[in-house]
């Protein structure tokens, strides 16, 4: 029973994360508000709709059902021997690991850097110069958003930094470097983007990301919804900052430059997964990039509550019969 709970976890997430990719493809939609709701009737399947279905409908376990219903069973593959076990099993144990290699991989280092004790970089005062030069940009840019300026918090490190923490009360953390590396179009378009995390509450939307992934930490497709998920809120406060400042290009290069000196590449004698981490993180950002810089293409299907509606029936018709 265990088993086949998972195994049911894994194919739901799958199944209608592929539908939903594949209906952000035909539409064409390119609007992070409207991904981003999509991508959560992908992700209510194993989190929702599979134990609903688990309580409400226990026949869909039974060997009638499997036999003449299911569109995909995964009890089926077990016919096949692989190694002294069938070879579902050993699908759903290779499954597993990866959806756990995909959690470990995003959740052990901070981890281990609060076992160890790290401290945070130490606040600068409000006197600091830089502090008094983003409060005016701040204001304003706050102003054209629709929300209360957040505090801003200047910590005294070498790297850049720049982001919106907090889930209840937003604050934009910024360090010097950060400062001194951007030019007026650049800093002004960051922060735009930093603050749109405020105005959408983002970092509670990362809150609630890391519990789904620690819950479903075996399913690998689940990891992939919520790092697609990720993306999406990125896309957002991106759109929502270039259509503000009025400046993508500027922060496209703001992106470029804070990326590449928080993210420098793997030194030698580093695993070389991290390497492939790396090279998949850069490339997602020059798509990113990519996407500021080009002229808006030809509109696709307008997105609505009725398409997310009929989008939703097809996933629960899915995932209903697949056991």
């Amino acid at each position: 029973m265990p088993l086949a709970f998972l195994s049911q976890s894994i194919l739901h997430a799958a199944v209608a994360a592929l539908f939903v990719e594949a209906l952000l493809r035909a539409w064409r939609i390119e609007d992070g508000s409207w991904r981003l709701r999509f991508r959560l009737l992908a992700l209510a399947a194993p989190t929702l709709w599979l134990p609903a279905l688990w309580i409400l409908a226990p026949f869909r376990r039974s060997p009638v059902f499997v036999a003449n219903w299911a569109l995909f069973a995964g009890e089926r593959w077990n016919g096949i021997p692989a190694g002294g076990t069938g070879f579902g099993d050993l699908l759903l144990l290779v499954a597993c690991g990866a959806g756990s290699a995909l959690f470990l991989r995003d959740a052990l280092p901070p981890l281990i850097d609060a076992l160890r004790g790290s401290t945070r970089p130490l606040a600068s005062g409000p006197w600091h110069p830089t502090t008094a030069g983003l409060r005016g940009m701040v204001a304003a840019r706050s102003a054209a958003l629709g929300i209360p300026p957040p505090a801003v918090r200047l910590v005294d490190t070498p790297t850049p930094v720049l982001l919106c923490e907090g889930a209840r009360d937003p604050v934009l953390v910024v360090s010097p470097p950060a400062v001194e590396r951007l030019g007026p179009d650049e800093l002004d378009a960051a922060i735009t983007h930093e603050l749109a995390h405020a105005r959408h509450r983002d970092p509670a939307w990362g809150y609630f990301l890391i519990a789904v992934r620690a819950a479903l930490f075996f399913n690998p497709a689940a990891q992939w919804i919520a790092r697609a998920m990720v993306d999406d809120i990125e896309r957002r406060a991106d759109q929502t900052a270039a259509a503000v400042s009025g400046h993508p290009e500027g922060l496209a290069r703001a992106i470029e430059r804070l990326s590449g000196a928080g993210h420098p590449p793997p030194i030698d004698g580093h695993a070389s997964f991290e390497r492939v981490f790396w090279r998949v993180r850069q490339e997602g950002l020059a798509r990113r990039c990519a996407r500021l810089r080009q002229a808006p293409g030809p509109g696709g299907v307008r997105p609505s509550r009725t398409l997310l509606a009929a989008a939703a029936i097809g996933i629960f018709a899915l995932v209903f019969f697949v056991v």
